[in-house]
Formats: structure tokens, sequence, C-alpha cells
């Protein structure tokens, strides 16, 4: 009874909704209710067979993370929605973590032990602080700490400048490769960069690794490691990988995520306030990481590895923005600053910003992931004999796609403003307007270059150039009693680059 007040607020201090509601038990609470001081709480999570976030059998990094999260509870019981009346509402700031060993699987049970040591007020904006240990069967798995949070107005959050990097955290820092260092799959040189839309990441799920990398990966793997699936699909293509690029020379990745309002993650978290759960942002990177990763040659049988963070290494993570229902794509951008083995077992440390259409929010540094289950060894047999070096695929660079399979496609079938922007939103719904085929008729990838002429603008000369990547199972094969691709699908993908060029 004593928080009945906080039922008619717009808002208040929530625990996520399922799926992400993670806390199975509390077992214990320790301070003073409505008091605003310091407190405690010891919760318990369990992992189940068949969870519906498990990855290679295992409880992944975020809901490890997200699974102490309980000092939203706490926080509501020490008082904070008497001070914030449903005005203000919860966003993480900061966060150090460091895993003391490997995740756990089905069968086991977490306990976290939560405190938050004080509250304190800058000028309207309470935050707290807090940290927490975690265990397994009584052994220590890992510990959060210098834990910020707030409750911010919408004004505040509207009006956050977001991430603010200094110049020295964007300077090239070159390093390394060890010195033992043996390259498996073909690489490219520094400077030359490979693009891959929604298509090969989706072939990279269900296993295909050549369909994603080319037929170097054609390895003979029965169920090869891949990216995960269902609600833990969090990137959706991968617009530049530069595996000698980025701030230390050892690999760049830029990768993508469209954010939909009715996606999984937002609409259970909160229940009155739709925002992207922080942990998940930092899962995002590490599968962009991992991405890369694979790439490198990485790869072995699903059955056999796994990924997980470098016990003892603090990854830290800063929050200065938001994603919600509004936003409409994330981007995450990796830099590898050391890649190696440590006792035989593959492992990379990255550092990670997140923008939010195009702006920057979240920095993740020392982003860890180590496999065990794969060795150097097992590497090096699976790649023997394999050609090495200088990267067959794609035998051009391929450039940044200035408008990518995505937005073709909502020029195919989706919102056209989605494609070429605001001039074209009054054919979003109502109007009606010249547009490309969708699938399985749509022949075109992305559009690499556009030369003499500016968009919406109706002059002749101007030129692009347009990709189509011709998939080996193409259902045209399969129709044609050649095996080879039918005229008029030839004709059909040189003919809609100029209705896209019409358009634009």
């Amino acid at each position: 009874p004593p928080f009945a007040h906080a039922d008619a607020y717009p808002t208040r201090v929530r625990l996520p909704g399922p799926p992400l509601m993670l806390v199975a038990r509390i077992m214990a609470i320790e301070g003073e209710a409505g008091s605003l001081t310091s407190g405690r709480v010891i919760t318990e999570h369990d992992i189940h067979p068949g969870a519906w976030y498990l990855d290679c059998g295992k409880i992944p990094t975020c809901i490890a993370v997200e699974a102490g999260q309980a000092d939203l509870f706490l926080s509501g019981y020490l008082g904070i929605d008497a001070v914030t009346k449903g005005l203000a509402v919860y966003r993480l700031l900061d966060a150090e973590v460091k895993f003391h060993r490997g995740l756990p699987g089905p069968g086991e049970t977490i306990s976290y032990d939560i405190r938050i040591s004080r509250f304190a007020r800058q000028g309207d904006t309470r935050i707290f602080f807090f940290s927490f240990e975690s265990s397994v069967s009584g052994q220590p798995f890992l510990s959060m700490t210098n834990g910020c949070a707030g409750f911010f107005s919408a004004a505040e959050l509207a009006a956050g400048k977001g991430l603010v990097r200094a110049s020295m955290e964007r300077r090239p820092e070159p390093r390394s490769l060890p010195a033992d260092w043996t390259e498996l799959a073909p690489v490219h040189p520094a400077g030359v960069w490979e693009s891959y839309d929604d298509r090969a990441l989706a072939c990279l799920r269900s296993g295909d690794l050549a369909a994603c990398f080319g037929p170097a990966f054609s390895l003979g793997l029965k169920s090869p490691i891949g990216l995960p699936d269902g609600r833990m699909k969090l990137i959706d293509r991968v617009p530049e990988l530069d595996l000698r690029g980025g701030r230390y020379g050892l690999g760049l990745i830029k990768a993508e995520a469209d954010i939909r309002p009715d996606d999984w993650h937002l609409v259970c978290h909160f229940i009155d306030d739709n925002v992207m759960p922080g942990t998940l942002m930092y899962e995002c990177s590490l599968h962009a990481l991992r991405f890369l990763l694979l790439r490198l040659g990485w790869v072995g049988e699903s059955s056999e590895m796994s990924y997980e963070p470098l016990p003892g290494t603090a990854g830290r993570l800063k929050c200065r923005g938001q994603v919600t229902a509004a936003t409409k794509k994330v981007q995450y951008e990796i830099h590898v600053k050391e890649l190696g083995y440590r006792d035989g077992v593959p492992y990379a440390l990255a550092d990670a910003i997140m923008h939010a259409d195009g702006r920057p929010i979240v920095q993740m540094t020392d982003m860890s992931l180590r496999i065990p289950g794969l060795t150097a060894g097992k590497l090096t047999s699976l790649w023997r004999g394999k050609q090495s070096g200088v990267a067959q695929r794609p035998s051009l660079p391929v450039p940044i796609p200035l408008f990518d399979a995505g937005k073709i496609l909502s020029f195919a079938i989706g919102k056209p403003s989605e494609a070429f922007g605001e001039p074209y939103k009054i054919f979003d719904s109502g109007r009606v307007i010249a547009r490309l085929p969708g699938p399985p008729y749509q022949f075109l990838d992305r559009i690499t270059q556009i030369r003499g002429c500016k968009p919406f603008v109706l002059e002749a000369g101007g030129e692009i150039e347009a990709q189509y990547d011709v998939p080996s199972d193409a259902w045209y094969f399969a129709a044609n009693r050649t095996r080879t691709m039918p005229f008029a699908v030839l004709l059909e993908a040189a003919l809609q680059p100029c209705g896209w060029l019409a358009a634009y």
C-alpha cells in the first residue's frame, strides 16, 4: 500500500516484461523502503533447457548481464517513484563488467547480489550508483562495477547531445598481429573493403558459409557455426568490412540493424517506456565482431564451439543516448584492437561505437570474445590446402553501397520514402508510383556509383553503377533445363537499374 501512489503515474520504474524479465526469485532485500538511501537485493535466474536465448548451448553475454536487472526493482523499493512521479524514466549511463569464468548453460542457476550504494541529485535529475556480484554454484561468475543510472524527463532525453568523444579516442593507433600469426581465409590488403547484404547474413545464419563469404569457405563442415537467429537476430547487414582497417589496423566492421516500433526488445522494455536495453546494444556489437572473426576463418562445427567473454577482462559501457520506436536504423562500428591465441584458444579484443540514425550514442571499450572449442591446431588443419593470402571474393573491391538492398526493397514493395527520402513521402500511401518488381523478380541488390545527376532533377546525362548478386540456388536455375540464367532474367537485371535511376 505505501507504493499505491505510483500506480496512477504515466510511467514508473519497472522490470522488463517477458521474454526479458529474467528475475526468477527475490531471495532477500535490505534497506528502508522509500528512504532513497542504500539497499541490497539478492535474486536468482534459472537457465532452462530450450530457453529462447541459448547460443551454442549457453547463456549469451547480454542475457547474463541483463539478468542482474533488479537494480530497477531496488530503486523502486527505495522510493524513486515518489520523487519522479512518472515524469522521469530510467536510463543506464555507465557500467563495467568482468567475467570470472565461462558462460553457464541449462540446468544451472545464477545468483545476483545487487547493491545500490547511494542516490544523488544533479539539478532536477536523480541518479544512483550500483553494482552486483554474481555466482554459479557458489563460484564467482561475473562482477558489474561502477554502475550509474539516472531518471530523465522527456525534455532532458530530447536535449541529450549523444556521445562526446575526445579527439584522442579517434586517433589512429596501429598495432601488430602476433609474430606467429598465419592467415587462414583470404584477406584483402588494408583499405579494400567488402560488404554483405541481408541475404548474405541469412545464408550465414542457415550455416552456408560459402554462400556468404565465397567458395574459399567450402570447408566440408557438417553444421558450421554462424550467427544466432530468432529473437537473437540482432544485425541485418554489413555495409563495410575491412580486415586490415580501423583505428588499430587489425580490422573494422560496420554493421546495421533496422528498428521497428513492434520489435520485441522495445515492446517488453519497458511496458510504458519502450527503449532498447543497453545490454542488447552490447550483444549487437558482439555479433558484429563475431561476423568479422568468422570472415577471418575462425569457423568450426556449431556443436563443438561457443563464444564467451575473456575472463578477467573488464568491458566498459557508456550510454549517452537512446533507441526508441522513433529510431529507424542503428549502426555498430567495431575496431579490433587485439587478435591472437591464448592457451591455444582464439580470442579478440575490440572497441565499439553505436549510432542511432547516424548519431553516436553508446561507447563500448575492451569488448572481448574467446572461442572455446576452437584451437590454433584445429583451424590450421581445417584450412590446410586452401588458398590463402589475397582474397578472391570479391574479385574487385566492393564499394560501400550508396543505396543498399534494404532501400531498394522499400522502393519495390515498402515505403518509397524509406528509399528516396522526404520528397517521396507522398507516395507512402494513397498515391501510385512506378515501382521495381518485388522478389522473386527483383534482380537489383545495390547502387554503388552515381555520376552526372542530382536527386529529383529531371535532366539527361546521369549515370549509375548497379550490382546484382546471382544466387547459386536461384529459382530460375532450377526452372531452366540448361541450368543457366534465362535471357529474360538477364535483360530484366539490366532494365531494373534504369527504372531505379528514373525514380532517383
